[in-house]
């Protein structure tokens, strides 16, 4: 039977990890952007990642059969210098059209701060002027249920549209 992963940083795994899920009859992958373990200092260090997700892995994947697909953000964990994170969202427009590219995340909150709910908005707003989905991570650290609830408010009311019809991705075409 074969699988699709629907969460996984292959960044930071060996090829060998590739070729272990080829064998188990993985045909997929979508991997989100994520906090690398530091902070990135600048905007081009997201472009470098960037390219990385959506030229290298590709490649990486397909030496095994494997479809990646991945997801653009700056991170909640590194969303506090706002500046930065507006460098950022500020990038990503670049990549959005890279047939690989599934939308804007993983996006949402770490500590539930108010930096990080500016930013979020940043990357919804984004988003929505380029018709891209979206993929949310709720907080690890702090008050889950608090975080929860301050995204679900964030979303409420008219910023976010109704989901297009089951299977429709409004703005992309399929990649094959």
């Amino acid at each position: 039977m074969n699988y699709i992963d629907p969460h996984i940083h292959m960044i930071s795994r060996v090829t060998d990890d590739y070729h272990q899920m080829a064998q188990c009859s993985c045909v997929a992958i979508s991997e989100p952007a994520f906090w690398a373990g530091f902070d990135r200092g600048s905007a081009e260090g997201f472009r470098d990642y960037f390219h990385h997700l959506t030229e290298i892995e590709p490649k990486r994947a397909a030496q095994f059969g494997i479809k990646h697909y991945s997801w653009l953000c700056i991170n909640a964990k590194e969303a506090e210098n706002v500046k930065l994170s507006r460098e950022v969202i500020a990038v990503i427009p670049e990549y959005l059209n890279k047939p690989n590219v599934l939308g804007i995340g993983e996006i949402g909150l770490n500590k539930n701060t108010a930096n990080e709910a500016i930013v979020f908005q940043e990357h919804l707003d984004l988003a929505m002027k380029t018709n891209e989905l979206i993929l949310i991570h709720t907080p690890h650290l702090e008050d889950k249920y608090k975080g929860t609830r301050m995204i679900l408010d964030m979303l409420r009311g008219d910023r976010v549209p109704a989901a297009p019809p089951k299977g429709v991705h409004p703005g992309k075409t399929d990649p094959q």
